[in-house]
């Protein structure tokens, strides 16, 4: 904009008067995009406002203005190319984010599509119901159509290999099909289609799923510790328990194994079941004469195997964890598998603050106890107290008196 002859019209462009008008243009150009023009309801102005635009459109102003015919004109008085570069030169530069954002929303409709189409070729009947679901969960968030296409298709391949059963295992069947021993853990996109068509296909949920169809899942990365576990003869795993009791150390057992050889045990056998590793360690250390066996926090499926099978051969398994909000959530779940909640009632709890006072200043827990229906008084009691006591400040209760009957509460 140079030249004696356009000094006027840079002197309307910019004045306040129009500031309204091109902030309407503004949100018009990023609303619809660069190249939509058409009419645009003229903003409440000034009459210095509408005098200034009738210059500029060379008409009178009405209710709305032609933006196509304006921009022409605003051309033909050298204001600018175009009314991206007027705006800009006014300070209302046109934002690109707006437009990125539909060109996003365009590809990822333009992906979906082609995704939807990929899977309407399958012969399953739940296919639909499943692109559906893998839609719904964002599962092709940031792919564009071939990698949508594409990644419909490593799933496929893989449900196929499912299917012919070609790997038992989940990791060696990343490997063959996918290429990558990591392709289908947990958290993955890979993982999160596959596992929800397996859930469609087999009625069951999450690891089920996997196991249902066929696919062993990690089984040896996450083994539940143990000590002190006597063995009934017949149970493969006595020898290996054994000579751990007599070494004193504790042992972890993995998911292979108690799924390949599960455990038996007399029926009656009382074993403590608590929270926290340290517990265990510390009953190895003390030589304490009663199993025990550590969840370390939320119980993991090798965890919940072994509990299930001590359960299904009698045993009597006593529960205790943190006094924090989430030890009283796991020892609620521990509940309602048949586990005897075991020193965590709201007795035990105030005796384990009164132990404390004096001593140590517990943390406080910002979170409201679940429901304690094994003592409804406990959940009360926390929420008024809210200060948390780990087991591992109550070993000598737990470990020195675990042949004491079992006192429920």
């Amino acid at each position: 904009m140079t030249g004696g002859s356009r000094a006027p019209v840079e002197g309307s462009l910019a004045d306040p008067a129009l500031a309204g008008f091109w902030r309407a243009v503004k949100d018009r150009l990023e609303r619809t995009g660069l190249d939509h023009r058409g009419r645009l309801r003229v903003p409440a102005l000034t009459s210095q406002g509408r005098f200034l635009l009738k210059g500029l459109t060379g008409a009178e102003v009405g209710a709305t203005v032609d933006l196509a015919l304006l921009e022409a004109r605003l051309r033909a008085l050298g204001a600018g190319d175009d009314l991206e570069a007027v705006l800009a030169g006014v300070g209302c530069a046109v934002s690109k984010e707006p437009a990125r954002r539909r060109e996003a929303r365009r590809r990822m409709a333009e992906a979906r599509s082609a995704a939807r189409y990929e899977v309407a070729g399958w012969p399953e009947p739940w296919a639909g119901e499943w692109i559906d679901s893998v839609v719904r969960a964002g599962t092709l968030a940031g792919l564009d159509t071939e990698q949508a296409v594409g990644f419909i298709r490593r799933v496929r391949a893989v449900l196929s290999a499912v299917e012919l059963g070609d790997a038992r295992s989940r990791v060696d069947l990343a490997a063959t099909v996918l290429a990558s021993a990591h392709a289908l853990d947990w958290g993955t996109r890979e993982e999160a289609a596959v596992t929800k068509a397996l859930e469609v296909r087999h009625d069951q949920i999450g690891r089920r799923a996997w196991e249902a169809a066929g696919v062993e899942l990690d089984l040896v990365s996450a083994p539940v510790l143990t000590f002190g576990l006597r063995l009934s003869t017949e149970s493969p795993l006595a020898p290996l328990v054994a000579t751990a009791l007599e070494l004193r150390i504790p042992l972890h057992l993995t998911q292979m194994a108690l799924r390949s050889h599960p455990v038996a045990l007399a029926a009656g056998t009382d074993v403590l079941v608590v929270e926290n590793p340290r517990v265990v360690e510390a009953a190895a250390q003390r030589g304490t004469p009663h199993p025990v066996v550590a969840l370390n926090g939320n119980p993991s499926t090798t965890a919940v195997v072994l509990l299930e099978q001590l359960l299904a051969a009698g045993a009597r398994l006593r529960y205790h964890g943190d006094f924090d909000a989430s030890g009283l959530r796991i020892c609620a779940r521990m509940h309602r598998m048949g586990l005897v909640p075991w020193r965590m009632d709201a007795i035990d709890y105030l005796a384990a603050l009164d132990a404390a006072s004096g001593v140590a200043d517990l943390p406080t827990d910002t979170h409201r106890a679940p429901p304690t229906p094994w003592d409804a008084a406990l959940q009360e009691t926390f929420d008024r107290e809210r200060k948390v006591v780990h087991e591992e400040r109550l070993l000598d209760q737990l470990l020195g008196e675990t042949g004491s009957p079992v006192r429920e509460g």
